[in-house]
C-alpha cells in the first residue's frame, strides 16, 4: 500500500485540502466595504455575511475521500474511478467558491486579491491525475501478468 507512488499523491491531496481550511482565500474590495473570504465564510469586518459550514464540510469530505481511496489498494479499478470523481469534485469546488463570491455582495466589486490557498485545488487535480495514471499502469501490469500465466 505505502510502496505505491499514488498513495503519496492521495495523501498530499488530503493534506492540501485540510491546509485550505484555516487560511484566507481572498480579500474583496467593494463599493460598500472590504470583505474577507475564507473557509469559515465571508466577513465584512467582524460581521459574518455568509457562513462557511458548507465549504468546510466540502473540504473535509474531499480530504476523507482521498484517504479512503488510499485504503482501497486491492481494488484498483475502484480506486481509478474514485480518483476521477475526486478530480471532478475538486474542479466543482471552484464553482462553489465563485457562487459564494458573487452571492455575498450588494455593492460593485472594485478589485479582488486572490490568495495562495485557492491555487491548492489545481495542485490537487494535478496530483490526482498522476495518481490515476499510476493506478491505470498498475492495473495494466497486473492484467499483462495474468495473460502470461
Amino acid at each position: 500500500m505505502i510502496q505505491r507512488i499514488q498513495t503519496i499523491f492521495w495523501f498530499i491531496v488530503a493534506v492540501l485540502f485540510i491546509v485550505m481550511i484555516p487560511n484566507n482565500w481572498m480579500n474583496i474590495f467593494a463599493s460598500d466595504g472590504d470583505y474577507l473570504f475564507s473557509a469559515f465564510g465571508v466577513y465584512k469586518g467582524q460581521d459574518q455575511i455568509i457562513t462557511g459550514v458548507p465549504l468546510i464540510t466540502y473540504l473535509g469530505i474531499m480530504a476523507a475521500l482521498n484517504i479512503v481511496i488510499i485504503f482501497l489498494y486491492k481494488k484498483r479499478v475502484l480506486q481509478a474511478r474514485l480518483t476521477v470523481i475526486s478530480i471532478i469534485l475538486t474542479l466543482c469546488f471552484y464553482l462553489l467558491v465563485l457562487m459564494y463570491r458573487y452571492m455575498s455582495f450588494e455593492g460593485e466589486i472594485s478589485s479582488t486579491n486572490w490568495n495562495f490557498p485557492l491555487i491548492l485545488p489545481v495542485i490537487n487535480v494535478i496530483l490526482s491525475f498522476l495518481a490515476w495514471r499510476a493506478v491505470v499502469k498498475d492495473e495494466a501490469k497486473v492484467r499483462s501478468l495474468d495473460r502470461l500465466r
